[in-house]
């Protein structure tokens, strides 16, 4: 049977916005077996709630079930070995259900599936056979068209799974966000479509979430009332969702994320006894800025990346973003650190290339042990001049151009990328030389040779640049001015790095950028 009219009313009141498409499945999934579709397709925008609704229905209806994150699989052997083993174990429990009675065949019945349907359907029926498991059994393939490799003819084989075999108990839902394949839009299959949720469906859902709480101890301690907190809390919500559903849509993560991170800089004004809490919309006003930056919303789903290295050197387990009291954004290595050493030196060449002036390429980096002296000469000259003895450029020292980054050649960034890696890499610039002086004279040969191997050095011939170049332009650090092949010619580059950004790289790998930004 079906959920109840009560179970179903219990279930909308805790998922929200969705009464349709849990009506929906309602249908087409019965603890009955023979009463269930064998294949219930369920489409969708990617963080539209669909595996929550999936999840929730199938608690309720009390069904054994697998959830299979179908992007984790790099194949099709792994995707179809992940259900049978999956299905094993969720079958029943150790003593009376399938796990116990199947075990000891475990392995043989898992290797003999290969990257055909029929390896996985053998071995579950005979799995299923052996185990006399005869209870209904849905299986959730969550993410289907993200599985590395191109899957879509499972569709068809789990739809006549039931007309070909002897499993009678397994029902398949298969989750898409990217359209259902065309190949399988002639099957009889019933499609389940998840709309996007409309801006005042987010806020209610948000505001029922109660996402955030007075953490405060003078806030917890007053005499405000729940009623109020609540109101303030649901406010704040709407603030939120007006100001980023534009550029956000339904996207209930990078919601969800905003609504979390802004809240403690939001109640500041209340903590420090500035305004009250009845006081929302000046609370809004002082606040404006964190709902017209776009530094918050440009970063608001990239995650922080930290090594167990960083949190032994700073004694913090995460990396908490804050605003000094002059304003300056605090800028953490976190973001950075996932890059790999050279993909570092190119973002910093491409930033050389796109904000630096040509014309002083020559006397900036054919020498570049001297280019303090040229900066400090050079910043003499400009206030001899001047007349003047502060050491900040005027407006007129300012060239207009390199406020924004320009396109330059490849080859450029190329030959800026081979200088500065060549002087600043840890990795040829390091020398043992002081710790095995002692040693004997191989030492010393040693030393030679990395000498002459640093002279003669190229780094296109130890790196592979193009696929870097190419990854880094996948991930946005890069942009070129056409689509054609990113090696093809008349294509020019420009870095997208803000300074903040450049200068967190350049520290991370102890380059001196800012020595390379002067204007000679």
């Amino acid at each position: 049977m079906s959920l109840t009219t009560e179970e179903l009313v219990n279930l909308k009141s805790r998922v929200k916005e969705r009464e349709y498409e849990i009506t929906a499945l309602n249908a087409f999934i019965n603890r009955d077996a023979h009463l269930s579709s064998p294949c219930v397709l369920i489409n969708g925008y990617k963080p539209a709630g669909k595996t929550l609704v999936v999840t929730e229905f199938l608690n309720t209806l009390k069904l054994n079930h697998t959830i299979i994150s179908c992007d984790e699989c790099v194949s099709k052997q792994m995707l179809l070995q992940r259900c049978f083993t999956r299905i094993r174990k969720d079958g029943g429990d150790e003593e009376e259900g399938i796990l116990a009675s199947s075990k000891s065949d475990e392995v043989a019945l898992t290797s003999a599936i290969s990257d055909q349907f029929a390896t996985f359907l053998s071995s579950l029926e005979t799995l299923f056979y052996e185990a006399r498991y005869y209870s209904h059994h849905v299986l959730v393939l969550d993410r289907f068209d993200q599985c590395l490799e191109n899957c879509n003819e499972f569709i068809s084989a789990f739809s006549k799974m039931r007309e070909c075999s002897s499993v009678q108990n397994l029902s398949v839902v298969i989750v898409f966000s990217s359209g259902v394949p065309r190949q399988v839009v002639t099957l009889s299959n019933p499609t389940i479509e998840f709309e996007p949720y409309t801006e005042d469906q987010v806020v209610k859902i948000f505001q029922d979430a109660q996402l955030c709480q007075f953490k405060d101890t003078s806030l917890e301690q007053s005499d405000l009332s729940d009623s109020t907190k609540r109101e303030f809390y649901n406010q704040y919500v709407k603030f939120v969702v007006d100001s980023y559903y534009s550029y956000t849509g339904s996207n209930m993560i990078i919601l969800q994320h905003l609504i979390i991170e802004l809240w403690d800089k939001f109640i500041e004004p209340l903590k420090t006894g500035m305004y009250s809490i009845n006081e929302v919309v000046k609370v809004f006003k002082h606040n404006i800025d964190l709902f017209t930056n776009d530094k918050i919303i440009s970063n608001s789903s990239v995650p922080d990346y930290k090594t167990l290295h960083d949190d032994e050197g700073e004694g913090k387990g995460e990396f908490t973003r804050s605003i000094s009291a002059t304003d300056e954004e605090a800028i953490g290595l976190g973001n950075v650190h996932d890059l790999p050493y050279h993909s570092k030196f190119i973002l910093l060449a491409a930033y050389l290339a796109s904000y630096g002036n040509q014309r002083n390429d020559l006397h900036k980096y054919s020498k570049v042990k001297v280019v303090k002296y040229k900066k400090r000469a050079s910043t003499k000259k400009r206030q001899k001049i001047n007349g003047t003895s502060e050491a900040h450029m005027t407006k007129d020292d300012i060239d207009s151009r390199m406020l924004t980054a320009n396109y330059v050649d490849l080859e450029r960034i190329l030959a800026i990328l081979s200088v500065i890696y060549q002087h600043s890499s840890a990795t040829l610039n390091q020398s043992d030389k002081q710790d095995l002086l002692y040693l004997g004279d191989e030492i010393i040969d040693l030393e030679n040779k990395k000498q002459v191997e640093k002279a003669n050095f190229t780094l296109t011939k130890n790196i592979d640049l193009n696929l870097q170049i190419a990854t880094l332009y996948s991930l946005g650090f890069l942009s070129k001015t056409n689509n054609s092949d990113i090696l093809a010619a008349r294509i020019r580059w420009k870095c997208n790095l803000d300074w903040n950004m450049a200068e967190a790289i350049a520290k991370s790998v102890n380059f001196p950028i800012a020595d390379f930004l002067d204007d000679d």
